[in-house]
């Protein structure tokens, strides 16, 4: 019975010490995975791992050329729905320590390189959802051709000759017009102001209020066409640094206008006659470009809130192209360096005064796939004479 027992404990331990060493041998020689011993990973689309009543933000890739053309797009999912194209969705794009929040675009593309941040905000239900955020690195683009040119900047300002504001505004923006002499260009839009009609309105300062945003009140103004409003005063100086800063002009405007002889009605030339407007781009990138051409007049006599005497500056009498700017180069990129052309016509009125007209041209690209335009360069002249192209110094 002894020997029986010794027997079968003896085969029992040789059978652990198999099992032991068999086990030893499969980690050694690699036949169990380690991977095997981590947490279970869910695999598949990360976009379809969203948990409930998350927001997240994807990009299809996180390095673009900064040449205008080569473009992210962003996938914003909450949970299982994309909602990339919610109306209630604002892109917040960090770039350089400033913030600027856009909507109805999940689309990128720039001509500044440097690296972009962009977070999501969705308004659903009463709250507000945000989560990650996603790095994109724009490089720069060269060609080897590469021109330095001038940059001009457009205000796009709007007024009324019954805004009590509105002298006080004008005052800020004549102030960073001098204190940078050739740098900013200004198109004043007039609008009427409460039962106080504006004789100096037209049709476009409505269309040009909505395409910068829709607002109500007054006074307003956008550097650039870029959506975000500017008020009064000393908010100017500031806002216009943070303009110049956020981008290097990448293209290059020349403007020549001349009057189309015409004796009809024996008016003297210029006076109600027509007048063309040639218009060239270049570009040190493949950009695609539109261009935004304003008639403009100075010294216009008018009453302001009590002051009969009042002198308006910089008002829009006509506006040659839509409110988006009209598509040049068959809306094809610009082959770099060489120069893609445009041309307009029209009549001047009666009632403006020829010798205070100015053309101002904007050549504009888009960042966000075509749904806006912000003004990259601008070119100005007096109407009837023309401007080349301008080199910084």
């Amino acid at each position: 019975m002894n020997q029986w027992i010794m027997f079968l404990t003896t085969r029992m331990f040789k059978r652990i010490t198999y099992i032991f060493a068999a086990l030893a041998l499969a980690a050694c020689s690699g036949t169990i995975d380690p991977e095997s011993q981590k947490p279970d990973v869910p695999a598949g689309n990360p976009m379809e791992e969203v948990p409930e009543g998350v927001l997240r933000i994807f990009a299809d890739k996180t390095e673009v050329t900064a040449d205008g053309n080569d473009m992210v797009t962003f996938t914003v999912m909450f949970g299982k729905e994309d909602v990339s194209s919610a109306q209630t969705l604002v892109l917040i794009r960090e770039y350089d320590g400033e913030e600027k929040r856009s909507k109805a675009s999940n689309k990128f593309s720039t001509v500044t390189a440097g690296t972009y941040k962009f977070t999501a905000e969705y308004y659903y239900g009463g709250k507000y959802y945000t989560d990650n955020s996603v790095t994109i690195e724009a490089k720069p683009y060269f060609s080897g051709e590469e021109k330095e040119y001038r940059q001009r900047v457009l205000a796009v300002y709007f007024t009324s000759t019954g805004c009590t504001s509105c002298p006080s505004a004008t005052k800020g923006l004549k102030a960073v017009q001098d204190a940078n002499p050739g740098m900013v260009s200004a198109v004043a839009f007039h609008s009427h102001m409460g039962t106080i009609a504006d004789p100096m309105t037209i049709p476009e300062t409505t269309l040009f209020n909505a395409v910068l945003g829709g607002f109500d009140g007054l006074p307003r103004l956008f550097w650039n066409m870029r959506q975000g409003t500017h008020l009064i005063g000393p908010s100017f100086t500031e806002s216009y640094a943070e303009e110049v800063a956020s981008y290097e002009p990448q293209c290059g405007v020349s403007v020549t206008s001349a009057w189309i002889p015409n004796d009809y009605d024996g008016k003297p030339e210029g006076e109600g006659c027509p007048c063309q407007i040639s218009i060239g781009i270049t570009s040190n990138i493949p950009a695609v470009y539109r261009y935004l051409v304003f008639i403009v007049e100075d010294g216009i006599v008018a009453e302001q809130t009590g002051d009969p005497n009042y002198v308006h500056n910089n008002v829009v009498r006509a506006v040659l192209t839509s409110e988006k700017g009209d598509k040049i180069n068959d809306n094809l990129p610009l082959t770099v360096g060489v120069e893609a052309k445009a041309e307009k016509t029209f009549d001047t009125a009666s009632t403006w005064n020829i010798n205070n007209l100015r053309v101002i041209v904007a050549a504009t690209t888009s960042s966000d796939g075509g749904y806006t335009f912000v003004v990259n360069n601008v070119a100005e002249c007096k109407l009837g004479e023309s401007v080349d192209y301008q080199y910084a110094e």
